[in-house]
Order: C-alpha cells, then structure tokens, then sequence
C-alpha cells in the first residue's frame, strides 16, 4: 500500500527562518499565510453565500498562519475614554471614542464596531469627524500626563509574569512581530489626536512646537516601555501606523516629513536598535513612493501594505529600491472579478516574489464586500499553494520583466 508523503516534509526552515530569509534577501522554502480581513460588510455579504454564521472567515478559509508571534503590548491610552453616545437618530450616532475624538458615523458602522475606533476596520463607511482631544499644548499635556503613563500595568496582559515564559519558548521558532493601532507612529497617532487639518496647519507654521513637543513626549514614552518590556522577550519588528498618504499624493511633502518626522524615526529607530529590535516598517496606504528614499534615510526597512490602485507596484518599487521589504502588494481588486483575475495576479505576483525577494505576500488591503464568497475561497487555496510551492514548481512563471512592462506601461505614458 502506497504512503502519500506528509505535507511540507521537504521545508527546512522554521517560521523564524522563514521571514529572516526573505528579509536578507535569500529564497525562502515557502511563503508565511497570512490573511485577507474582511470589512464587517463583507462577512455579511459572506455569510449570505455559504460561510457558517459567526464562524470566522480566515479558519474557514485555511489562512491562519502561525508564523509570526504578535507581541502583546498596548500602546493606545490607558486608561481608554469611556465610549459617550451624543446624538442619534435613525441614521446616526454622534459620539466621543475611546481616545476622546468626537464622530458622526452611521448607526450600522455604530452596531459593527461598538464606536471604537480600534475596530474601524469592520466599517463601510468614514466617520465625520467634529471635534478632538488636543488643541493646543495645555491639552496635550492633561491628556499626556493621565493616559500615557509609561508602566506596563494595564498594557500587558495581566499574567504577563508566567505568560512571557511561553512568550519566550514560542519566540525561539517564530518572528516576533509588534503594532498597535491607531497610536504607534508619529504621523498618525498625531492626526488621532488633533484632527488633519490642524497638525497640518501646526507643520505649516501655526504651531510647530506643538508637534515636536507631542512626538518627543510620545517618542520617549515608547522607548520608555519598551526598555521594561524587551528586558525580558525579545522584538524583532515594528510598524508604525501613519496612513500618510491617499491614492493620488502624500497627506505631507518630503521637507515636512523630514522636518517633523525624521528625527523622531531616528531617536525610536536607533534605541530600538540596541534593544535587539532590526526592521521597522511604515503601514500607510497610498501611493508614499515619494517618501521612501527620505524613510530608507533615517533607517526604515520595508512597508504595507502596498496598494495597488495608488501605483504601488511590487516589481517597480523592487526595482529601484532593491533592500526595501514589501508586506503586501496583492491587488485585492482582482477578487471582485474571478478566478481568471486572480490567477493573473498571483502568477504575477509571486513571480516578483520569487524572482527579486524581500516581498511578503498579502493583499493591499482589507477585503470589500464587492468580493464574493466563492472568489475569496478560490483565491484562498490558490494563495496557499503559491505560499508552499517551490519556484520550479510555479507553472511557467512569467518573467518579472513582462510584468514590468505590462503593467507599468501606463505610469510612464507608455
């Protein structure tokens, strides 16, 4: 009787290998799974074409991947704003969120996330967004000095003691990963807390101090906690969360950027550095091509999530920025359109992939509801295969260059 061999009896590589390869630049034995998530519109737009009710969605679709170890620290305020309903009526609710910002959203998006801004993710639609918790430097520092304690009561779990025990066994095989949203980065934390058009203004002149002086104090915070958590685990990325960027032009020039954000990057960059922290990525959607070089400067390593739509290509970007690492870029708009369209995708992606390295692949984004069930279950098990599949056995790869051409021909007029 014939044996069938186990799965993946040919890897070498555990899951720390896995993504320190591919951050080097090397060829890894196979990709890390990782999932699609779904707006709260498109899990019910799912459970209406065949996903168990309430089941969830990255299990059932098999991308539950357990290559990366998430680092359990809480950056965000503690302690929280409590959650005030101001106004509603059968449209809308108007309410104070858990870090003291005042929103009109609709009363839908209220029943999906609960009104914090932490599940903004599983909305459909942007918040109105009417008042903020910082106006000037007197408020910044009320709201520094109660919220933003550097202690890690309240920001570890409460059995961190025995927990990182277990934290540090699982470490030695797994790539310890750490982000926290929406208060862990230096623009986007600051747009959090005193709205965009504001800190713009502030850059622009009105109130520079102000900006320095909120990303010192936040910068020092950080490094604060970090110095007391990394004694006792070790940390080997960070993502800054910044969303810097729409998908026609950056939300701040490169002059802003180095000016205002620079020397925060190289105070938290370096001090990371020598407690044992190596990558450190910018998730912003958008086109940020612009920024890169002056991000590669003060010592940022890669980004995410690398959207499409905005002309953030994996093969153009490996191109001309060959140690930059790329978490992402897998157009999800390919989903809405079916099998075809997603074989076209993927056979394009992971043919950079594989080809150029120092790609993770991901979609560009969070799932929408114009994807149907059977689309994510198609790309789903296509996705995984490519994951596992050895180079020679992606079929009749097409070259990175034909991509190249095809795809970017537009960009340049061509």
């Amino acid at each position: 009787m014939k044996t069938e061999k186990p799965e993946r009896e040919w890897y070498i590589m555990n899951r720390r290998d896995v993504y320190r390869t591919i951050y080097e630049g090397g060829t890894p034995d196979r990709f890390p799974i990782q999932g699609i998530w779904p707006w709260g519109e498109t899990l019910e737009r799912w459970y209406s074409e065949g996903l168990e009710s309430g089941r969830d969605a990255h299990e059932a679709l098999g991308l539950v991947g357990d290559d990366v170890l998430p680092l359990p620290l809480d950056l965000n305020m503690v302690p929280r704003y409590p959650i005030q309903v101001v106004a509603e009526d059968d449209r809308y609710i108007t309410l104070v969120d858990e870090f003291g910002v005042t929103k009109k959203i609709f009363r839908e998006d209220f029943l999906l996330t609960e009104g914090k801004m932490v599940n903004a993710g599983l909305s459909s639609s942007m918040s109105l967004w009417l008042d903020y918790p910082v106006k000037d430097l007197a408020t910044w520092k009320k709201v520094y000095e109660e919220r933003f304690q550097p202690r890690l009561v309240g920001r570890v779990p409460g059995n961190w003691d025995e927990c990182k025990v277990e934290f540090k066994r699982q470490s030695e095989t797994r790539w310890v990963s750490f982000f926290c949203f929406p208060l862990f980065g230096l623009f986007g934390p600051l747009r959090q807390l005193m709205g965009f058009e504001r800190l713009l203004f502030a850059m622009a002149g009105d109130d520079p101090d102000l900006v320095d002086t909120m990303i010192n104090d936040l910068t020092d915070f950080w490094l604060t906690v970090f110095d007391k958590m990394l004694v006792d685990v070790r940390l080997d990325e960070v993502t800054f969360f910044e969303d810097i960027a729409s998908t026609q032009s950056l939300l701040v020039s490169p002059a802003m950027f180095d000016r205002f954000l620079v020397p925060g990057y190289r105070k938290m960059i370096s001090s990371l550095l020598e407690m044992g922290v190596k990558y450190f990525f910018i998730d912003s959607d958008g086109n940020i091509r612009r920024l890169i070089p002056n991000m590669l400067r003060c010592g940022i390593t890669g980004i995410v999530p690398v959207e499409v739509s905005a002309g953030m290509d994996v093969a153009h970007l490996r191109l001309d920025f060959p140690a930059l690492i790329l978490n992402g870029g897998i157009d999800k708009k390919a989903l809405t359109h079916g099998p075809e369209a997603i074989e076209t995708e993927l056979s394009r992606y992971f043919s950079v992939a594989w080809q150029l390295g120092r790609c993770v692949p991901r979609l560009d984004h969070s799932a929408p509801p114009d994807i149907s069930w059977s689309n994510a279950q198609y790309f789903a098990k296509r996705y995984i295969e490519y994951c596992k599949a050895e180079p020679v056995l992606i079929k009749e790869p097409r070259p990175w260059t034909v991509f190249l051409t095809e795809r970017l021909g537009s960009f340049y007029g061509n």
